[in-house]
């Protein structure tokens, strides 16, 4: 996978190997060095550097996601000091140069345009080097994060409050019993009283130490929370300003990312260290018991194939699989889990799903995470032969980071697109109802990951539309 375990595709990038300095001094980052003799570079005459841009860069055919921050106060490369800014006439040249302590080296990340095929998108090279010297090569593409041509800030929805975290950055909310259960990575989890959506109001937080968490879920008094290093975290909420911890499993631990329940089970996504849903019994809430661990079978772990979001409904486990794919298992008896099916795509990077039944067909809706990301509206109702039979999608520069179904409302969170609210009762024919742009260059933070903007949705059924935003914190929404 490209960005499960770090935040930004430079960190990613700063990964790989590096070179050594060589007798002879390299430049292959310096302008000259880039032969576009064949580029029509023509439509750099309009191109402003300005804003934020997003970027996908290719290596040997695998994509990796960053963005460009072209403001004013702090620019950015792939999240490291952009240093050159060479955009005028028929150029288009951007590098930063940096060290750090795992890069002693100077190191240097260049975009040099080839062609802009409008003034809100450049394609061209991409290098990196090290002490001057080329050690990763290939080609990308930069899009300005605009509104969709034509749309205001909002149709047919309405924003009623908006609440900063304190810290940190907010990936998914939950709802229950009038508290919203907001997690934040590596701050943790910020608990809220939302009786009054208006006017929430923080009642406790909870920080870890050395942590990354997920997704959290509520059941009864009890909050389970996907936690990367400890697996599955139980605390007891019975008193939700004062959350109080009860235990953390398997042990040994695993790396815990997407949660599901249905019922009195609890599902587990765990992508590392192999690959597995761990699937528990929680008909007594504060002692989850292992009734097993799902592992799909077919699946290669050396490729990425690894779970990472699910759902389940009527005894059947709907696994985002990375680049596997949608995975499908019969989890009637949870001790022996069995494989149904699977939908499998060219470059899968399978994260949000969500499903339901929709007329006289099940219907499950997939989405990819990154460049080209895509709703797919999957007939699910004879698991062993799945077939696609519509798609929604935005701009290729945004992706989409949660799903949520009601009846046939599908309601997305689609980060720099905001919240966008989809009719699917002809799932083939997807009709956008309403929609919110929550995205705002200006908010602190922006332009330092890909993953910006709104990444949870969630419809507890009071009324309101309480969603996650990277700058933002927690909003709540009205469809009037």
């Amino acid at each position: 996978m490209n960005r499960l375990l770090v935040a930004t595709t430079g960190a990613l990038l700063l990964t790989a190997s590096g070179c050594t300095r060589t007798e002879e001094e390299k430049h292959d980052c310096e302008p000259e060095a880039f032969d576009l003799s064949t580029c029509d570079r023509s439509g750099f005459a309009s191109v402003k550097a300005e804003g934020i841009w997003n970027l996908n860069i290719t290596l040997d055919g695998v994509d990796s996601q960053g963005s460009i921050r072209f403001l004013p106060d702090k620019p950015l490369l792939l999240g490291t000091a952009l240093t050159v800014r060479k955009v005028e006439g028929d150029t288009f040249f951007v590098a930063s140069d940096f060290q750090t302590a795992s890069t002693p080296a100077p190191v240097r990340f260049v975009l040099a345009g080839c062609q802009a095929p409008s003034p809100d998108r450049v394609q061209g090279e991409f290098r990196r080097c090290v002490n001057g010297e080329a050690d990763l090569r290939g080609t990308f593409e930069a899009a300005h994060v605009k509104w969709a041509e034509g749309e205001q800030q909002a149709s047919g929805v309405e924003l009623v409050s908006e609440t900063t975290l304190p810290r940190g950055q907010p990936v998914d909310v939950f709802v229950a019993d009038g508290y919203a259960y907001v997690t934040a990575l590596a701050s943790g989890l910020f608990v809220y009283n939302v009786k009054d959506p208006a006017h929430p109001e923080k009642v406790a937080e909870i920080s870890p130490k050395s942590d990354i968490w997920y997704r959290s879920w509520v059941k009864g008094t009890v909050l389970y929370i996907s936690s990367y290093n400890e697996g599955l975290l139980v605390y007891d909420v019975s008193n939700p300003a004062a959350p109080k911890r009860l235990a953390a499993l398997p042990s040994p631990s695993v790396q815990g990312w997407g949660l599901a329940v249905e019922q009195d089970r609890l599902f587990l996504m765990s992508p590392d260290p192999n690959a597995e849903v761990l699937i528990y019994d929680i008909s007594t809430p504060t002692k989850p018991a292992l009734q097993s661990r799902y592992y799909v079978e077919d699946s290669i772990v050396g490729k990425g194939q690894i779970p990472v979001e699910g759902v389940v409904l009527n005894n059947r486990l709907y696994i985002g699989h990375w680049r596997y794919g949608l995975a499908v298992a019969d989890v009637t008896d949870p001790k022996k889990p069995a494989p149904l099916g699977n939908f499998k795509y060219d470059n899968a990077t399978s994260r949000p799903v969500a499903v339901g039944q929709i007329g006289d067909r099940l219907i499950a809706f997939e989405s990819s995470e990154g460049w080209k990301s895509m709703i797919r509206a999957l007939d699910v109702t004879d698991p062993q032969h799945i077939s696609q039979v519509g798609q929604f999608e935005m701009g290729p520069e945004s992706t989409v980071g949660g799903l949520t179904l009601v009846g046939s409302k599908l309601y997305v969170a689609h980060n720099q697109d905001g919240l966008r609210i989809l009719e699917m009762s002809n799932p083939s024919t997807p009709r956008q109802l309403a929609y919110y742009n929550t995205w705002r260059e200006t908010d602190s933070g922006r332009g330092q990951t890909f993953l910006e903007g709104l990444n949870g949705v969630r419809v507890p059924g009071d009324g309101f539309i309480y969603a996650t935003e990277t700058s933002r914190g927690l909003l709540v929404f009205r469809e009037p």
